[in-house]
């Protein structure tokens, strides 16, 4: 079946709502890791700052929460936008430069000259939130969080350097000139600033950056992936049975190798379809099937059965595929009741309409069948074939003939028997040794249920 540009375009918009919905749930995650790692910041510059200085950091500690807080907020008051995801990191580097580089107003004590606030390791804060964006699940909000750290810090480090009493050495040149004491006074003093040190800084700053996109971009794309295997399952379960499903999807193969066993084979199809379907609209006949074929589906998926094809205004169903089952047989017997009182159901409701009721045919046998995929490279089919298939379908033809609406074989009756739950055998009526088109000696049939003249006196 070819995909229209509509499915593509469904499809794309079913995968962004997908993704999108893994952003908001890191977005929370965000929040809340933040929160976390704020409390327990705010604990430790308890400890490590004096009353009342410490209040300064409390109001930056404040701000940052507010900023974490904020993209959560506006998401959920659907004022989402895609500069945002840009604004909020650039805001978070600001605030921690100024906080890191500021100093405390609170403080009762000198302020440090401005250099030596460039060693006291702050920088190591600026990796807390390039950790922090990999949450986003977004590449370039990671690398735009490194920029706007390295900037951040090249902008502090540039505007100490600016500092009439603040000196830098550039050239390495220069510090080949130096002797080793004139090397260490330079390093001990509180007015020098190591450019190389600032260089190695930003250089790691943009690494990290880099690296952790990579690793969000990985994950990006495992996510999708796994968006996507959930797609193509649920696009398969519209089209083949839950087992057949688990099967296909769980198979690096087509369908394993071709194989022989003992599966409960049912043909079921509309009685008189071709004298229905004459004076009625096109739309009408389709309507009619998709009805049918709803009841069927809905009747073999609840038996735990394979729907194997439609055909046409009937329907190949096997028991026992693509593994064999513990009860397939009883299952089967369970889901032609089902279907028989289904179609009942829905005779009712079309009698309500003025409608014509619907007859069926359904034939259903047990035995060994040959399983495998046919075809070529471009297209493969599961196919179910062997004399256990043909037999069922002149079963289902019987029921013309012999005015019943379901005919199950005494194999199949012999296949519940010997299963250790086995369905209830009762209401089922013999009907006794029948020629089978194409197939030598008799076999022995039941009908199941009444016969269509009870049915539709």
């Amino acid at each position: 079946m070819t995909a229209t540009i509509e499915d593509v375009q469904v499809a794309n918009a079913r995968l962004q709502a997908a993704f999108a919905q893994e952003e908001y749930q890191g977005l929370r995650l965000a929040t809340r890791v933040r929160l976390i790692v704020i409390a327990v910041i705010s604990v430790w510059i308890t400890v490590e700052n004096p009353y009342p200085e410490v209040l300064f950091f409390f109001a930056m500690v404040a701000g940052f929460a507010l900023l974490g807080v904020a993209p959560l907020a506006l998401r959920r008051a659907g004022l989402d936008a895609p500069w945002q995801r840009y604004l909020f990191p650039l805001l978070d580097m600001t605030l921690l430069t100024i906080t890191v580089m500021v100093p405390n107003p609170l403080s009762q004590q000198p302020a440090l000259p401005p250099p030596l606030r460039l060693r006291l390791g702050n920088e190591l804060y600026y990796f807390v939130f390039l950790t922090a964006s990999m949450l986003t699940y977004s590449p370039r909000v990671v690398l735009w969080s490194g920029v706007c750290a390295a900037v951040g810090w090249s902008v502090a480090t540039g505007w100490v350097v600016a500092l009439p009493d603040t000196f830098a050495i550039v050239r390495r040149s220069q510090w080949s000139k130096l002797t080793h004491e004139q090397t260490v006074a330079t390093l001990l003093d509180p007015h020098f600033v190591h450019l190389g040190i600032w260089g190695r800084q930003v250089v790691l700053m943009l690494v990290v950056a880099g690296s952790l996109a990579a690793i969000v971009w990985r994950v990006r794309r495992l996510v999708l992936r796994q968006i996507e295997a959930e797609r193509a399952r649920s696009n398969l379960s519209r089209y083949f049975s839950p087992n057949m499903v688990e099967e296909l999807a769980g198979s690096d193969e087509p369908l394993r190798v071709t194989r022989t066993q003992s599966v409960a084979v049912m043909f079921v199809d509309i009685a008189g379809f071709t004298a229905l379907s004459a004076n009625q609209p096109p739309a009408a006949v389709i309507s009619l099937l998709r009805e049918f074929h709803r009841l069927i589906v809905r009747a073999v998926f609840d038996h735990g059965g394979t729907l194997d094809k439609f055909l046409g205004d009937g329907a190949l169903v096997t028991f026992g595929t693509p593994r064999v089952g513990a009860h397939d047989a009883s299952n089967a017997l369970r889901c032609a009741r089902a279907i028989l009182q289904a179609i009942a159901t829905w005779n009712g409701t079309r009698a309500e309409r003025g409608e014509a009721p619907i007859r069926i045919g359904m034939g259903v046998h047990y035995g060994p069948v040959v399983l495998g995929d046919i075809g070529d490279e471009q297209h493969l089919e599961f196919a179910v074939i062997g004399d256990t298939v043909n037999v069922a379908s002149r079963l289902q033809e019987l029921t013309r003939s012999l005015g019943t609406d379901a005919i199950v074989s005494q194999d199949l009756i012999d296949a519940v028997k010997s299963d250790a739950e086995p369905a209830d055998l009762t209401g089922l009526t013999e009907i006794g040794p029948q020629a089978i088109r194409g197939r030598e000696g008799t076999l022995r049939v039941w009908a199941v249920g009444a016969s269509r003249a009870v049915l539709f006196p």
